[in-house]
């Protein structure tokens, strides 16, 4: 229609100037002939006029028209043509650099929680912000009414505060449009353009091609993200089942680990990564696996556990993006290049093992989706790597196990495994550890042909520890009875080597006594120990409690002895508090008590059959199938 008006108009106007060249100039005084020369002539130029004036209207007009129109059609087909929200967002920037050349602009896309910019025509480009971070949805919701339109920046920027801060940054660069990308579920991005942009929004036809084309980008952008997510989860869920068989057939924790760093590179783009566990010793991260670090400089790196992003996650217990490291001061720098970073923690229930972080070379690249995936990930490295400390543990544990078994046959060895046979007496005993390894001592032996040294004690605490004491206690009491000390000498210099070889905090319950035959004398100290019972033949009992502290405590102490006489028909028991102590399913112990009630019961029975009938008593006695205390007693019968 344009064409057709121009042309006519210049018809017009060319006929005007001939025939009136021919009536006025030449003197043509009939009418008739000057307009049939005028005639002639228009018709003769007819085709160079029309070309004239399509060629105005074309460069100055119809040619820009005509191509945006094009343009906007070939990448309205295009729109459809694939899935991949990055390749369609990199057709996108193609478009807008081929059809806006002339024009200043520039694209923002939401990657993550800030808008990023993704391309641009604007000199000095080195200034323009790379990451902008917009209002929430229902703000942005209420300033734009949810309708996509061309609005002026600086009426944005007045009605808005919030929006005054971020749009200043784009004052350098005479933009004068905004165009949010709203799609059918929110804000995936805007527009922004020069202020000769506008010529478009003249012709109404164009202004409403541009936006139902902005707008089905916008549409095209969130559904190739739900897709991309969709195949992302997919694959994610493929690989979780591979890692958990990898999990499952291996207990080699670095293997497994390796596993899950390259699998969340299938899943996850990053230029570094690794998995760095706290070593509780050191306070420090030190790695297990790394893609893209300079493995040199991380073995010389010591990252304590309360430096770097690194540190903050392990302290707050939370995963974290940092969108430009450069603006995070709490960086710990170990790459040079590094732009952004993703950390998360390695942590079941509040346990924390560490951290599994990654690192890219472009700003802003890491979103809460890839965290939410990272996230699973880590949780598989947990499980691997507890898995790795059981199996460690259970293996140390079986190490232990074996060396207590030999710890034990050496215990036993240093033990009497049968009393000795002497003037007069008639001696049993029965040791029973509450663990592979026990903490009670006990010996019976001859001193000459004529002396018998009776000993038992309780060292403090249990197991591998109390068994070690014990030794200690058995190889000073036997290299002291090669001197002949009185029996309160010889504790009270044992009471001096344990608390000089012994750390503080362990010591040891003690009672020895030496018989003498003929005259049945049994001369004796106690140590702290739970004192003997001594039943007379008359049905009395006497408690053997004379001497002093226990041994191992302090040093330079002095002890008591005692004389006393043992007679026909007398019994001693000597016992540790592990006999006394076990309780029943009330809660009551056996206590001394039950000791004295059970020898009652049972007296006038040779000591072997005694020892038999007391450990069926206190299993009776017991709730619990094995005894949480060494439990040891001797059974003395003089005849």
């Amino acid at each position: 229609m344009l064409r057709v008006v121009l042309t006519s108009a210049l018809y017009v106007l060319f006929f005007s100037l001939l025939h009136s060249f021919f009536s006025y100039v030449l003197s043509l005084h009939q009418p008739l002939l000057s307009l049939f020369i005028t005639l002639v002539i228009v018709l003769f130029y007819h085709e160079q006029i029309t070309s004239v004036v399509r060629y105005v209207i074309d460069k100055s007009l119809y040619r820009k028209f005509y191509t945006v129109n094009q343009a906007l059609n070939e990448f309205n087909l295009e729109l459809n043509t694939t899935l991949d929200l990055k390749l369609i967002i990199e057709k996108f920037s193609k478009f807008l650099k081929s059809t806006f050349q002339e024009h200043g602009w520039a694209f923002y896309y939401r990657w993550g929680e800030d808008y990023e910019l993704f391309a641009h025509n604007v000199p000095n480009q080195d200034q323009l912000p790379k990451l902008i971070t917009l209002p929430s949805v229902n703000i942005l919701d209420r300033l734009f009414k949810k309708q996509m339109d061309f609005y002026h920046l600086h009426k944005i920027s007045d009605k808005s505060e919030l929006f005054q801060e971020q749009l200043k940054q784009f004052e350098a660069f005479d933009f004068y449009y905004f165009l949010p990308l709203r799609s059918y579920k929110g804000y995936n991005g805007f527009l922004l353009f020069d202020r000769k942009f506008g010529y478009y929004l003249l012709f109404a036809s164009l202004e409403r091609f541009l936006l139902r084309i902005f707008k089905k980008t916008a549409d095209i952008f969130e559904n190739n993200l739900l897709y991309s997510e969709v195949e992302r989860k997919s694959l994610q869920n493929f690989l979780l089942v591979e890692i958990g068989k990898k999990i499952s057939s291996s207990l080699d924790l670095n293997e497994v680990l390796e596993t899950i760093i390259d699998s969340v590179k299938l899943l996850v783009e990053y230029d570094a990564g690794g998995i760095f566990l706290i070593d509780q010793k050191d306070l420090v991260l030190r790695k297990m696996v790394t893609r893209g670090y300079d493995r040199n400089l991380l073995n010389k790196l010591f990252i304590k556990i309360d430096q770097g992003i690194a540190g903050w996650v392990v302290k707050h217990k939370v995963p974290r993006i940092i969108n430009n490291v450069n603006n995070a001061p709490e960086y710990f720098k170990v790459r040079e290049t590094t732009q952004s970073q993703l950390t998360v923690p390695l942590m079941n229930g509040d346990l924390i093992h560490g951290v599994m972080a990654l690192e890219s070379d472009r700003l802003n690249h890491f979103t809460p989706m890839d965290q939410e995936l990272l996230m699973t990930f880590a949780s598989q490295a947990v499980i691997a790597i507890e898995n790795a400390q059981l199996f460690e543990a259970s293996t140390q544990m079986k190490q232990l196990e074996s060396e207590l078994i030999v710890a034990s046959k050496v215990q036993k060895a240093l033990l009497p495994d049968r009393p000795p046979d002497f003037h007069g007496l008639k001696i049993s005993f029965m040791n029973i550890p509450s663990r592979i390894v026990g903490g009670d001592f006990y010996d019976v032996f001859k001193v000459g042909e004529n002396k018998l040294a009776i000993a038992i004690g309780d060292v403090s605490g249990k197991g591998a520890p109390a068994s070690i004491l014990m030794a200690m206690l058995y190889a000073g009491f036997r290299s002291l009875l090669k001197e002949f000390y009185p029996v309160v000498e010889i504790v009270a210099r044992l009471n001096n080597l344990l608390v000089d070889t012994t750390s503080e905090g362990y010591y040891c319950t003690f009672f020895f006594g030496m018989y003498h035959y003929p005259s049945s004398e049994f001369i004796y100290t106690n140590a702290g120990h739970n004192p003997p019972l001594l039943f007379r033949k008359d049905g009395s009992v006497e408690r053997l409690t004379t001497g002093g502290v226990v041994l191992g405590f302090l040093k330079d102490q002095e002890y008591r002895q005692e004389n006393i006489f043992l007679t026909s028909g007398d019994y001693l028991l000597l016992f540790t508090d592990g006999v006394t102590e076990v309780k029943n399913s009330e809660g009551e112990e056996f206590g001394e008590e039950g000791l004295i009630r059970f020898f009652q019961k049972n007296k006038n029975k040779k000591p072997h059959e005694l020892r038999t009938l007391l450990f069926e008593e206190i299993k009776k006695f017991s709730s619990m199938e094995e005894l949480t205390d060494d439990a040891t007693f001797a059974i003395i019968y003089i005849e």
